[in-house]
């Protein structure tokens, strides 16, 4: 019956006349209807693969071998996110996602939204600063200045774009440079010759170092967010952080617009992220619902201080997804596990990653820095599903010893969507002495370990824990939106999570020096 249905497609395909690029969607649109209909929901994923690879048949014969390496690939990507295609897609959003429709990042032309900042770096004095618009603006220009009423000063920059899953639209990046430290600015964006950003946003930038010992400084924490309603909780909260200043950086750890692959997904996360990180810097590491088109989506959208900048043709092997920068006390590293479908290859002993992150480690002044935070996308540890009986090993024997070799204090994870956190821990051991309910730790010999998948996405909660090995706080452990708080000086560190929903600590403990 599957041959038959094929044939029935690329019979009207071969006769059609040839079309000219982007006036495909109505056919891909009333095909994929039909093949929805065919396909069932157990169908194999080499099923969806042969009934998807017919639409290529509508393209001219030079690019159809491109469309069908596209659909394997695509096809691979959902099959590695446990994805159904029926359920999770509707035709138009698909054919999106293949390039036979194009999606539009914006409704006005010229308007810029999705507006965020990037440290840049241990540079105190830069900041950067991104947004979109529909139409190409010939002069990107950032104005600003030390009060709302005085944006006396500005800069301009450059523009790019990508294509892939058949999205239009333009994207900035203005660095803005010569700032004082630990001080206030006022900015709009847009193009002088077409139309500012209704709203003026304010940041802070970072602190010369060496900091004073006393002096304080709070990040947020959390992963596997999206722009779906679940995520209004943490939302909400995070709008009175940002506009009350009240953190310094916010990391998010992966897994950021839950997009999957179709474009407006990213417009729409970016858009109701935008009076957050339009105000607090923004750092990120991929996850793996980034990984549609070689990550491309992120690169583009994101300007993290990676070793190198790869935006076009670097291919995943050479993708440097991966950063460090310091912050008053603390040093951070972002790492990338997700290259490969989490198979991060650049992490095995002599590649790129490792050997960059074993010379980032080494070179840390922990006079200057005495915590040292990582963050990346996948477990070392965890207790919720039996991913994390498979996985987490595989993570651990490429991390564990490096983090504990080097003295990194925290370990944030998400993918996992609940909250859990371990003791001082190494090799399944906990350390010092601890127990389960220890919540002050001083001079730890390992670090503490984390799982904040709890942003809010459209997945749900994830509420499937084991019985806790003596690593795991059982107390820790649930299954609620929310986000961690880190508040730490030189010599004192308080780590708090908060239940979106009520806004109260429900997790915390003290980490000293």
């Amino acid at each position: 019956m599957l041959v038959r249905f094929v044939l029935l497609l690329v019979i009207v395909p071969c006769f059609a006349m040839p079309k000219e690029e982007g006036e495909y969607c109505g056919d891909c649109i009333n095909d994929v209807t039909e093949i929805y209909s065919f396909l069932g929901d157990n169908s194999t994923m080499t099923e969806v693969q042969a009934a998807l690879d017919v639409l290529c048949l509508m393209l001219p014969r030079d690019a159809r071998k491109a469309c069908r390496t596209l659909v394997a690939d695509v096809v691979h990507e959902l099959e590695s996110l446990d994805k159904k295609l029926v359920e999770d897609y509707s035709p138009q959003q698909f054919c999106g996602i293949l390039g036979f429709c194009e999606t539009y990042c914006c409704a006005t032309p010229y308007g810029p939204q999705e507006i965020h900042i990037s440290l840049e770096a241990d540079d105190p004095t830069k900041m950067n600063i991104m947004w979109v618009t529909q139409s190409l603006c010939d002069t990107p220009t950032v104005r600003y200045g030390t009060s709302e009423s005085s944006l006396t000063l500005s800069a301009t920059g450059t523009s790019r774009t990508y294509h892939q899953g058949g999205w239009n639209g333009h994207i900035y990046l203005v660095q803005l440079e010569n700032l004082k430290p630990e001080s206030f600015y006022y900015y709009q964006v847009g193009d002088p010759e077409w139309k500012w950003s209704q709203v003026i946003y304010s940041f802070q930038t970072a602190p010369l170092t060496p900091v004073p010992a006393n002096q304080e400084f709070t990040f947020i924490t959390y992963g596997d967010m999206g722009s779906s309603n679940a995520a209004d909780p943490d939302l909400y909260w995070l709008n009175e952080a940002a506009r009350t200043h009240s953190a310094d950086l916010i990391l998010h750890i992966g897994d950021i617009s839950y997009a999957d692959g179709y474009q407006p997904g990213w417009d729409l996360f970016m858009q109701k992220i935008e009076p957050v990180a339009a105000r607090i810097p923004y750092m990120t590491t991929a996850g793996n619902h980034e990984e549609f088109f070689d990550f491309t989506a992120y690169r583009y959208r994101f300007q993290m201080p990676v070793p190198e900048q790869n935006l076009v043709n670097v291919g995943r092997e050479n993708m440097t997804l991966y950063y460090s920068f310091n912050y008053g006390n603390a040093h951070i590293v972002a790492i990338s596990a997700e290259a490969f479908w989490g198979l991060a290859p650049n992490l095995h002993p002599g590649g790129a990653q490792h050997e960059w992150l074993i010379n980032d480690l080494s070179s840390v002044d922990r006079e200057t820095y005495p915590w040292v935070i990582a963050y990346l996308h996948r477990p070392l540890y965890c207790t919720n599903s039996n991913k994390c009986v498979t996985q987490t090993a595989y993570y651990r024997s490429l991390l564990e010893d490096i983090f504990n070799d080097y003295g990194v204090d925290l370990v944030l994870t998400a993918h996992q969507h609940d909250y859990e956190r371990t003791l001082p821990v190494y090799q399944s051991m906990v350390v010092d002495g601890y127990n389960q309910s220890s919540t002050r730790f001083q001079n730890v010999s390992a670090p503490i370990y984390s799982v904040i998948g709890t942003g809010g996405n459209h997945e749900g909660l994830q509420d499937n824990f084991v019985s806790p090995p003596s690593w795991s706080v059982p107390q820790s452990r649930m299954a609620v939106w929310g986000y961690t708080t880190i508040q730490m000086n030189s010599t004192a560190l308080t780590w708090n999570f908060l239940n979106a929903a009520t806004h109260e600590v429900v997790d915390s403990f003290d980490l000293l020096k």
